[in-house]
């Protein structure tokens, strides 16, 4: 197996049915958003505003919680020896990227205004979750104390 694809931390099916209904959620506002509309309501046009600046948070999120994990970044929980993050957004959040894909996800429920994107959205949320909940038990189980002192430290999300 490679580097990339680890093993998932929770169900298979939850896991990436989750994964799916986040990215279909995201596909769904980049359509939206490039003429198409998929709304099935008239949103307040604050909402736009606000998925806009969650849209762009999240990306910043994301992008640098990549660079931060450099050749770390896997599909699941590795079966590989890893190091633990500490470093760049890792001092601030234990999971920079998942709150970057929280953001992605609410802006896309936001910006749509679309019932199918919005049930995507809260199902990939609850799952996302779950995922966190099971990787921070692997890397407690996987780094020890070291990982308990990090968690003390620093919080899940913000």
């Amino acid at each position: 197996m490679s580097r990339f694809l680890g093993k998932p931390p929770i169900n298979p099916v939850v896991f990436y049915t989750g994964k799916i209904a986040g990215y279909i959620a995201w596909i769904g506002m980049l359509v939206h958003l490039s003429g198409t509309d998929l709304s099935h309501f008239k949103s307040p046009a604050v909402f736009a505003w606000i998925g806009y600046g969650l849209f762009a948070a999240g990306l910043a999120l994301v992008g640098v919680s990549l660079f931060n994990l450099g050749n770390s970044i896997s599909f699941g929980v590795p079966e590989e020896k890893t190091t633990l993050k500490l470093k760049g957004l890792y001092k601030y959040s234990r999971n920079p990227m998942y709150v970057g894909f929280y953001l992605f996800t609410l802006a896309s429920m936001l910006l749509t205004s679309n019932l199918y994107i919005f049930a995507l959205g809260i199902y990939s949320l609850v799952v996302y979750h779950l995922i966190v909940l099971a990787e921070e038990a692997f890397l407690k189980n996987r780094f020890g104390k070291d990982y308990e002192e990090y968690c003390l430290r620093v919080r899940r999300y913000i």
